[in-house]
């Protein structure tokens, strides 16, 4: 049985980098700080580092704590909503902002990202293809 999706945007990413890295925008307020975010799709949230969220004025410690586990070990992060743009579609979004300093990776995971959207990918071509998911939460 064949099955067709229709997406939005498609996006061609740079496969010399490791891992699939694209471009996100955070949003708080009138301030806004842009990195590189890989995603991760067994990532359970959307982990960012402790300096994009003081980019934003947010008080780090303020947020939901979470303890995550990762393959390196432990580590504690806070939640906080937060506007949130990757490949032209805007999202309104909880992400986690990494306690420790030291946490550089920005991860795109599960909840606040991709149940939020519809994702293609062809790693060969290096292609993503992506749209908003219509359902509602």
């Amino acid at each position: 049985m064949n099955h067709q999706l229709e997406f939005a945007t498609k996006h061609i990413y740079d496969s010399r980098q490791v891992g699939i890295t694209i471009k996100a925008t955070l949003r708080r307020n009138a301030l806004f700080a842009v990195c590189d975010a890989k995603i991760d799709t067994g990532a359970e949230l959307c982990l960012f580092a402790r300096e994009f969220g003081e980019e934003l004025d947010i008080e780090i410690e303020a947020g939901y704590r979470q303890n995550l586990s990762t393959l390196s070990g432990d580590l504690v992060a806070y939640g906080h909503a937060i506007e949130f743009e990757t490949l032209g579609l805007r999202f309104e979004s909880t992400v986690y902002f990494a306690e420790d300093y030291a946490v550089k990776r920005n991860l795109l995971g599960r909840q606040g990202w991709l149940q939020l959207i519809k994702l293609g990918l062809d790693d060969y071509r290096s292609e993503i293809y992506i749209s908003p998911n219509q359902k509602n939460f």
